[in-house]
């Protein structure tokens, strides 16, 4: 690991981070802890504390470089691309075929409850998730891609809560191919998508599979 001084300050914590998601994937949260962190990057217990007062900071790090990676694949999208290509790629790098990520990540939205710090950085991060979708769904409507008939914060949230609820499915044991396919057609039916791509679409005619 980098030694503990400025100039390796980002990829320190970068490190660390990626230990932590390492151990939390295993192990989960609350079973997870820092010595169990230090002992997978083979440094002392307190030379994480100088980039991280406690495992809560910890996990608010992961999340900012997993809501970054997101960011990623949402800041591709452009409001003369077709609707659904969007959201397949969107559940192709996010929707991971590794049970631990999500499990991983319902136990944090457990803990909201109970840590204040992380149910403010949360409760602000779905905030994000939806009213920038929901933006993006007006301006599709404004280019005809998207059915006007329906509000675009509704179709934010449900996809959104569709996509979580897709994670309790992939760990109660249905695949992930066949939940990919209900995604397509759902996200057809609910955006007003027909089986082929719209006259003069952007897509590539990812609609019609």
């Amino acid at each position: 690991m980098p030694k503990m001084v400025p100039e390796y300050r980002e990829e320190a914590k970068r490190r660390i981070v990626q230990a932590g998601l390492e151990a939390m994937y295993e192990k989960g949260y609350c079973k997870t802890t820092m010595d169990d962190i230090a002992g997978r990057l083979d440094v002392s217990k307190p030379a994480l504390y100088r980039y991280f007062k406690n495992k809560e900071e910890l996990v608010i790090e992961s999340s900012k470089i997993l809501q970054g990676q997101y960011r990623k694949v949402t800041n591709q999208d452009a409001p003369d691309r077709c609707p659904v290509r969007m959201r397949i790629e969107t559940f192709d790098q996010m929707m991971s075929s590794n049970l631990n990520e999500h499990a991983l990540l319902l136990e944090i939205f457990g803990i909201t409850v109970r840590e204040p710090v992380i149910r403010d950085f949360s409760v602000e991060r779905m905030k994000n998730g939806i009213d920038a979708p929901a933006r993006m769904i007006a301006e599709q409507q404004k280019e005809g891609l998207v059915s006007s008939e329906i509000d675009p914060r509704t179709l934010a949230i449900a996809c959104v809560a569709m996509f979580n609820g897709m994670r309790i499915m992939m760990l109660l044991g249905v695949e992930r191919e066949e939940l990919r396919s209900r995604w397509i057609e759902i996200v057809r039916a609910l955006f007003g998508v027909q089986t082929e791509c719209p006259k003069g679409c952007a897509g590539c005619g990812m609609c019609s599979r």
